[in-house]
């Protein structure tokens, strides 16, 4: 599936979270985060944000390597990553993948989390040392196909609202038209039988988990 890998501004992930980076058909920095990039030595196509936090050297860098560089105004509504995102909805990609949302003030983890939910036409898909969180919403992408082991855990959280018609396939504990609060932990903590699962809604937006832990099935 053709995607585009965004680069958020916190922690550099470890090289293993970018095993797929050279795949991704077009590669966008978030300010700082051409960091990622140039750790790693990632190919980049944009570096985009106010360019408050990122350093001489490393836009040097970026520019160096065929970059575009996009300067906005410190004085915006909206965060660096909100304008990666933007730049990499406009691609023509399925995925959008994320890393580097972790790490840094906790004000801008929340925020990025905020951004990450919003609708959008490609499925994100969120990469953090602890686990991979997919974001589906249910007048746009809203169905998720998994596999993996028996015992393995997945969670379903609403996110901006109710979410109504979840419905869920291969999981342990099933979801049928379900209605899930973003106030509740009712879809916390639910395993894959065994291989192939599915997660599905109707209306509002859900985040999958999948974190990075291995339970036995009882």
């Amino acid at each position: 599936m053709p995607f585009a890998l965004v680069l958020a501004g916190g922690d550099p992930p470890d090289r293993n979270l970018l095993d797929e980076a050279q795949d991704a058909e077009v590669v966008i920095a978030a300010d700082c985060g051409v960091r990622i990039a140039r750790t790693h030595g990632l190919s980049i196509d944009l570096v985009v944000g106010d360019l408050d936090s990122v350093s001489t050297g490393d836009i040097a860098w970026a520019k160096a390597e065929g970059a575009e560089v996009v300067e906005v105004p410190g004085d915006k509504d909206y965060t660096d990553l909100e304008l990666a995102l933007d730049r990499a909805s406009q691609a023509e990609v399925q995925r959008i993948v994320v890393v580097g949302i972790e790490g840094g003030r906790v004000d801008h983890e929340l925020g990025n989390w905020a951004v990450l939910c919003a609708p959008r036409d490609q499925l994100v898909e969120i990469v953090t040392t602890g686990g991979t969180v997919s974001v589906l919403h249910g007048d746009m992408v809203n169905t998720l196909d998994l596999s993996g082991q028996a015992g393995d855990v997945i969670s379903i959280l609403a996110r901006n609202g109710e979410a109504t018609g979840v419905t869920t396939t291969g999981l342990k504990w099933p979801l049928e038209d379900a209605t899930l609060s973003p106030t509740s932990s009712l879809g916390v903590s639910n395993e894959i039988i065994d291989g192939d699962a599915t997660v599905s809604l109707e209306s509002g937006t859900v985040m999958v988990a999948r974190p990075k832990i291995h339970q036995s099935v009882s």
